[in-house]
């Protein structure tokens, strides 16, 4: 397999109210970029010791020493990624001969479940280790090759220098450019989780369409209980009007429509009106 050298995309952008496609041109750093990219990443290392800012095996034993990440979450871990290796076997090889569809949906369903529970778990200790020395030096080498390999398609840079990257990294071109490099770089699989055990499962059946939701028999989108959802996964009913899931119906900003109506409430009847009583006169 070759590989690829540069990577041209086509980035929407906003301008002025209108949208637009910008062509970017991201280069797979040569030698002397890396190089460069290895010294800043040295000057930025120093630093952080300097500063005092934890490396991975200090976190780790802070999160020990104040049970962020203990032995209990270790073992959660395990515990979660043995469960989903068995639903895969589960859901490729099973116990008998035949086993149906549905079934084979539900295995899949519960193994993304179980993904997610797996994401969330890690995420926790990964969240931590972002502002670690280690994470603070490849953050600053990536964002240097990224400054000085993104280009326009007529040549000229598309960033001035690593400030000018760093000024708009929120930016849609510098979003698309990151992740052409990484991919480059790391060949980093955009399809990864269209390779997913349970996602190739439930693609062959098409129990979910392109985007890999999951869909009814009409191609509509359904959360893991078959009801019906809109992109944003609100829930529709049978006319795609947003429902809770209950099925009461809500405006477009999600608030319950007045289905009750009130009356004025009823004044009292003449025989139940109070009684007056009256005073007898009495020698002063």
């Amino acid at each position: 397999m070759i590989k690829e050298k540069e990577k041209t995309v086509d980035v929407k952008v906003n301008k002025n109210g209108k949208e637009e496609i910008v062509k970017i041109v991201v280069k797979k750093p040569n030698n002397m970029l890396v190089s460069k990219s290895t010294m800043l990443g040295a000057k930025v290392w120093s630093e952080c010791l300097r500063d005092e800012i934890m490396t991975k095996e200090e976190l780790k034993n802070f999160m020990k020493e104040h049970n962020i990440w203990n032995k209990d979450k270790e073992e959660q871990q395990k515990k979660i990624t043995e469960e989903i290796n068995a639903l895969e076997r589960e859901l490729y090889i099973g116990s008998k001969k035949k086993i149906s569809k549905s079934e084979g949906k539900r295995i899949a369903i519960q193994m993304r479940i179980k993904r997610a529970e797996l994401r969330d778990l890690i995420g926790e200790r990964m969240s931590l280790e972002q502002n670690t020395a280690e994470a603070i030096c490849d953050n600053a080498k990536f964002d240097f090759l990224v400054a000085n390999s993104t280009y326009y398609e007529n040549g000229q840079k598309v960033y001035k220098d690593l400030e000018d990257y760093s000024d708009n990294s929120d930016s849609e071109i510098a979003f698309a450019a990151a992740t052409a490099l990484a991919q480059l770089m790391y060949s980093i699989d955009k399809d990864f989780e269209a390779r997913l055990p349970e996602n190739k499962f439930l693609k062959m059946f098409n129990f979910v369409n392109d985007d890999l939701s999951l869909v009814n028999a009409d191609g509509e989108t359904v959360d893991t209980q078959g009801r019906r959802i809109d992109s944003n996964g609100y829930y529709l009913d049978n006319t795609g009007n947003r429902v809770d899931k209950d099925g009461n119906k809500l405006d477009d900003n999600g608030n319950y429509i007045m289905s009750v109506e009130y009356v004025d409430d009823e004044e009292p009847e003449a025989s139940e009106a109070p009684k007056k009583t009256k005073r007898k006169a009495t020698d002063s």
